[in-house]
């Protein structure tokens, strides 16, 4: 493939205002290395794409009409995807059949009856089925993409309380008990298939690749016979261990109780040496006592743990409806209890956002030491060349919370800095569990905390700052921004030295890095003027703010659409806002119209920026008296022409 095919196809994979933002940074001349830095940079491509597009797959990029945005994990059946809709921008989970497995007709059953099953399942405790099809690539399910993680690594992590891990259950059980009364039995449940949402908390249920109808027989199941076994043996029943194919909701429960005894203890239930053995354990060995691994647990948890482990379908509760009834009536008792890392220090989570303010950057030009967690090797390489090519910093990059954990705690670091999300925890988590192992810069030689967010990702950060547990630097950032939030993490000014020519484009940006803000002659200074950018592509909202940069302004606040943009302005004052025309949720024309309605709002000058010529469109948006009405292209000269009408 040559260098224009190879440009056509990453032009496929973003929208066409990120590829005109991307062009006009680097320039239309740009290689297609530099074009995919820059989209990464901006959010545009993932680092997985970048990736893909490096070693020439693009067949893998693109699934039926879903773009595939990273990797999730992958089992005997497949592998699941994170991807989006192409047209309907919605983030979704896609599981692809294995291609060893497509022309296998067990497999392919299998996965028929998973897509069969979920289509009649809707509840908020089961993960939702959007749409199945089959592509050149092979059969797929596209489901709910829940944004955290399975409760097995999340124990793995730390140690859950008792309150988490009985809501966990408990919403594990709602899901399982709507599943049971329309006569599906799960037959896999275990804690790698119980997903929390980590924004919520919420638990669903998920992969009922063995889910089948309770009444369906051996005879036609076309998946198994009788006397197969089917399921994971740590928390499979007596009964499934002997016949996989004549079981009821008995089943789940048990394996639900294995999973209670997990994520209170830590460890499953039993546990041999070889498989049949740990089947025969489950079949005659004692239940075991949960509170002798956590003598904390009540009694009254304690013995549901135990019933719901009992040996006979005829021992355990009778169904999921009177576990939830238990659960709920166990938590009203539970007391308060302090959270714990997984090394078993105490973890303090204070909420207030800090922002990024500048610093006099007149301190030693001693550089500090600076441990990088990002998963995204792009990224990381860019943030990495940024802090070396101003001498400002030495650099370690880790991929995972849990390396960069185990290096701090054999050698100083004075800042870390790290993505939001991560292979093994959230940049939340990391930045808890840091303070909760080394307590607060102030108090010990803890390095300093920088979290790299985007802004969708504003609220789940917004807890950080407060007590000191990290500084938030929205993406896009320049390398001033960078060294600017080291600054303030670290509690001390750091020098601001030019880029190298050599690292030219090699930034987002970098043409206009590194200058001084110009300023409008005889005009005033505008860099006390506080902007709301309002567009949902966040190339285009990098763009303008450079611009606006240029010209002389400092201060700005992002939206991705009307309705964020009017929260925005709901809570803080605004000297100028610009506008995108099409947006979701809320365009740009509702926008205006609804901020010239609000008294609060109804002065602040507005500024259209679009590729709309439509007179019948943009008269109406006129008639609400804008400030000015920009083609998308937002080229400065005109920008400043009219911002300089304004003051």
């Amino acid at each position: 493939m040559d260098e224009g095919e190879i440009l056509q196809q990453i032009q496929s994979l973003v929208s066409p205002d990120e590829w005109q933002s991307a062009q006009t940074l680097v320039g239309a001349n740009a290689s297609s290395t530099t074009i995919v830095q820059c989209l990464v940079q901006s959010g545009a491509l993932t680092d997985f794409q970048a990736e893909g597009i490096e070693r020439g797959a693009f067949v893998g990029l693109r699934i039926g009409n879903y773009d595939v945005l990273d990797r999730l994990g992958a089992g005997g059946m497949g592998t699941v995807f994170k991807a989006r809709h192409r047209r309907m921008r919605r983030v979704v989970a896609l599981k692809l059949l294995a291609r060893q497995h497509c022309e296998d007709p067990m497999f392919v059953n299998r996965f028929q009856r998973e897509v069969q099953t979920l289509a009649k399942l809707s509840h908020p405790n089961i993960v939702l089925a959007y749409d199945a099809d089959e592509a050149d690539v092979g059969h797929f399910l596209v489901m709910e993409f829940v944004d955290g993680a399975d409760l097995a690594t999340i124990v793995a992590r730390r140690r859950m309380t008792l309150r988490d891990a009985v809501r966990a259950i408990c919403d594990t059980a709602r899901g399982l008990d709507y599943a049971h009364k329309r006569g599906i039995i799960h037959r896999d449940i275990k804690p790698a298939n119980l997903l929390q949402d980590a924004a919520t908390g919420v638990v669903k249920v998920t992969d009922l690749g063995l889910a089948r109808p309770a009444e369906l027989s051996a005879a036609n199941s076309g998946i198994t016979q009788a006397g197969g076994i089917i399921g994971t043996a740590d928390y499979m029943s007596p009964e499934q261990a002997v016949d996989s194919t004549n079981l009821g909701p008995a089943t789940d429960i048990y394996s639900l109780g294995g999973t209670l005894y997990f994520v209170l203890t830590g460890k499953a239930p039993y546990r041999a040496n070889t498989l049949m053995n740990t089947l025969l354990l489950h079949r005659d060995g004692p239940i075991p006592d949960v509170r002798a691994d956590r003598p904390e647990v009540p009694v009254r948890l304690a013995e549901l743990t135990r019933r719901m482990l009992g040996k006979t379908p005829a021992d355990r509760p009778s169904s999921m409806e009177k576990i939830v009834a238990e659960l709920e009536a166990i938590e009203s008792e539970l007391g308060d209890e302090v959270m714990e890392s997984e090394f078993g220090a105490t973890s303090v989570f204070s909420e207030k956002f800090v922002g990024l303010e500048a610093l006099d950057s007149s301190s030693s030009s001693k550089p500090i030491s600076v441990i990088v967690v990002e998963p995204s090797r792009t990224q990381a390489k860019i943030i990495r060349r940024c802090l070396e090519a101003t001498d400002t910093a030495t650099v370690e990059i880790f991929a995972t919370g849990a390396e960069a954990l185990a290096n701090l705690r054999t050698r100083r670091a004075d800042v870390v800095v790290s993505a939001m999300h991560l292979k093994d925890v959230t940049g939340v988590r990391l930045a808890q569990d840091v303070r909760a192992i080394l307590g607060p810069p102030a108090e010990s030689k803890a390095p300093g905390f920088v979290l790299i967010t985007s802004a969708s990702e504003g609220p789940e950060a917004a807890g950080l700052s407060s007590a000191g547990l990290a500084i938030s630097l929205h993406k896009p950032f320049t390398p001033e921004q960078l060294i600017q939030a080291l600054s303030l993490a670290i509690g001390l000014p750091l020098p601001v030295r030019p880029l190298d020519e050599s690292f030219a484009g090699s930034f987002v940006g970098a043409s206009m890095m590194g200058k001084p803000p110009s300023r409008v002659v005889g005009k005033g200074s505008f860099e006390n003027k506080k902007v709301l950018l309002v567009d949902d592509s966040s190339a285009a909202l990098m763009y303008e703010r450079k611009v606006l940069e240029e010209i002389g302004f400092k201060s700005f606040v992002e939206a991705l659409d009307g309705a964020r943009a009017v929260a925005a302005a709901a809570i803080q004052p605004f000297d100028l806002i610009i506008t995108d025309y099409n947006m979701p949720i809320m365009d740009g024309a509702a926008l205006v119209g609804y901020l010239r309605e609000n008294p609060a709002t109804a002065k602040i000058p507005i500024v259209m920026v679009t590729t709309e010529t439509s007179a019948e469109k943009l008269d109406p948006i006129r008639r609400l008296n804008v400030a000015g009405i920009i083609e998308k292209s937002f080229a400065i000269d005109v920008v400043r022409n009219v911002v300089e009408k304004l003051w």
